[in-house]
């Protein structure tokens, strides 16, 4: 067997963990679910799990980080934002990116929700891991809307506090694409979600710049 074939074998092992685990840690949780399990579910024997991850912990971070990067890969590092010149160009790029945050999530069920529970189950000494790809993605989404406000395509809004919100946006609205709307058309979520992003819930018509006190 020659280097690449025996790296596309390594590869392939991990992988095969790794998509056991997603299933394991989906159906027992993170506490009550044992490498024996995953090793279960691939159809390998132990010690080849120990070959590639140190131990629960590490297969599960290596999820997550998976996950994250991914989809940091496929969207605002795919779709830059310096490449926008207008609002309609905006729009399209913001409603591709929610149809590749749907797709992915809605074809990784068990991911998505080991993701969206993570902070809740796992033990405290473990969420620095989780929350450190929030604060990430927080700041790659406030980079955005700087980038937006310098080219006067959004309203000149709190950059840092919109990143935040939209993230919490992200994380409910993938909830119910993918929990409790799996079947509505995903094409029309990303409409939606666009619309809602760029103008929030009012009509044009009874738009106002301020509220009187």
């Amino acid at each position: 067997m020659n280097d690449s074939s025996a790296a596309r074998s390594l590869t392939n092992m991990q992988r095969r963990l790794l998509d056991a685990a997603e299933v394991v840690f989906h159906e027992k949780g993170y506490q009550r679910a044992r490498v024996s399990d995953i090793v279960g579910n691939a159809g390998v024997a132990q010690g080849s799990f120990y070959l590639h991850f140190r131990s629960k912990k590490a297969i599960f971070l290596e999820l997550i980080d998976g996950f994250f990067a991914h989809l940091m890969a496929e969207t605002l590092d795919r779709y830059p934002v310096t490449a926008i010149e207008n609002q309609d160009e905006l729009r399209c790029q913001l409603e591709g990116i929610w149809s590749i945050l749907i797709k992915f999530c809605r074809d990784h069920p068990e991911l998505t929700r080991l993701i969206l529970d993570a902070q809740s189950s796992l033990p405290p000494e473990d969420r620095v891991r989780l929350s450190a790809h929030f604060d990430r993605i927080a700041g790659a989404l406030a980079l955005y809307m700087r980038h937006t406000i310098a080219a006067g395509l959004v309203r000149p809004l709190n950059p840092d506090l919109v990143g935040w919100v939209v993230l919490g946006m992200i994380e409910r609205a993938l909830h119910f694409a993918v929990f409790v709307s799996p079947q509505s058309d995903s094409r029309s979520l990303a409409r939606d979600l666009t619309e809602f992003e760029l103008n929030g819930l009012l009509s044009r018509t009874s738009l106002k710049e301020a509220c009187d006190d």
